[in-house]
């Protein structure tokens, strides 16, 4: 389905080649992942003495980056940067099933050269360490289906400026808040395998992550049907 008017998280011209589009995903989910990897170990170096500091500077630079990245590249492609946005748009019947792969592809292949990449600019290696494990899970169900609230609730409320502040204000929130702190992300969760510094996660919290992230989009698509109302969207 097509938007009827342009709202946040919606490209702009859906006419516009599938490639560029798909591109674009890879292209910010790249940066995102880059970033907020390679912030991780710089605030872990920065602030030795003071390691309480680092989750609050990583909440910061991932929420800076992911407000720039959707203001900067959401008219083209939608500014998902994640593969659960994507995939409940597609059930939600918002987005084609061809456009959906894509997306997702490119996402997850951007987050894994993002992770890998800041592992070679940091000239760190990545440890098949961190995470929770089954532990995380709970806590990546209650982060993605926080986010997913966030993004449909200002995609339908049909104010298209929101989206992006909405979504940086509740990432710093929920970094903070939760054991996890917050991946809510697959393609996020495949660049962390690669990746070194306080992002990254050991193989056996990939499954449980990506689960819960999983189940928590679902939790979210489930209220948003029954709560909120399209606004913008055709039905």
């Amino acid at each position: 389905m097509r938007p009827a008017q342009v709202t946040c998280f919606h490209e702009a011209d859906p006419a516009l080649s599938l490639w560029r589009r798909a591109g674009v995903e890879a292209l910010g989910t790249l940066l995102l992942v880059l970033v907020a990897s390679g912030g991780g170990v710089a605030a872990s170096r920065l602030f030795t003495a003071m390691p309480g500091l680092v989750l609050p500077i990583v909440a910061l630079v991932l929420a800076g980056a992911l407000v720039s990245l959707i203001i900067a590249l959401g008219a083209v492609s939608g500014g998902h940067f994640n593969p659960l946005i994507t995939v409940l748009q597609w059930l939600a019947r918002e987005r084609g099933g061809i456009c959906t792969v894509a997306y997702v592809a490119a996402q997850l292949g951007g987050g894994v050269l993002g992770g890998w990449l800041a592992a070679r600019v940091w000239r760190v290696t990545a440890s098949d360490s961190g995470g929770l494990g089954w532990n995380g899970a709970v806590s990546e169900i209650v982060a993605s289906a926080g986010l997913m609230l966030v993004v449909f609730g200002c995609a339908r409320s049909g104010r298209a400026s929101t989206g992006p502040f909405a979504v940086g204000a509740w990432l710093i929130a929920d970094v903070i808040a939760t054991p996890t702190t917050s991946y809510a992300n697959p393609a996020v969760v495949l660049g962390a395998l690669v990746t070194a510094g306080p992002l990254s996660l050991g193989h056996e919290s990939a499954a449980p992550y990506l689960l819960g992230e999983g189940a928590g989009a679902l939790i979210a698509l489930a209220a948003v049907t029954l709560l909120l109302p399209r606004t913008g969207t055709a039905a």
